[in-house]
């Protein structure tokens, strides 16, 4: 009896792992169609851009003072290029590319 349970439960998480690999696939495929990934990389590359230029050419400015005028220079150049953005959307790419500049520093320095 307890083999037939142990079988049972093999077989389930067989048939899960199948299951999340085909919706990852289609899914992914399905947003690459939509452009909606490409829009999204788009947008981290001009949050990359302006993030290293203000950490170069405002190094006297703090943290909050940084974020606004990020804000500001991103969405200027979103809405000449006519990508929309949230402001979640924006705080949350601003303060990932910031964490990533600030790794790859560290990782730099360590060298």
């Amino acid at each position: 009896m307890v083999d037939v349970h142990v079988e049972l439960v093999n077989v389930l998480i067989t048939v899960v792992g199948v299951c999340a690999g085909l919706v990852t696939r289609y899914g992914i495929a399905y947003l690459k169609k939509k452009g909606i990934l490409t829009q999204l990389e788009n947008k981290r590359e001009i949050v990359k851009i302006v993030v290293m230029a203000i950490e170069q050419s405002y190094k006297v400015l703090e943290g909050k003072e940084k974020l606004e005028y990020a804000k500001v220079e991103v969405a200027k150049l979103l809405q000449q290029k006519k990508i929309k953005i949230t402001e979640k959307e924006l705080d949350l790419l601003i303060e990932a590319t910031v964490k990533e500049v600030k790794d790859t520093a560290k990782t730099e320095l360590k060298k």
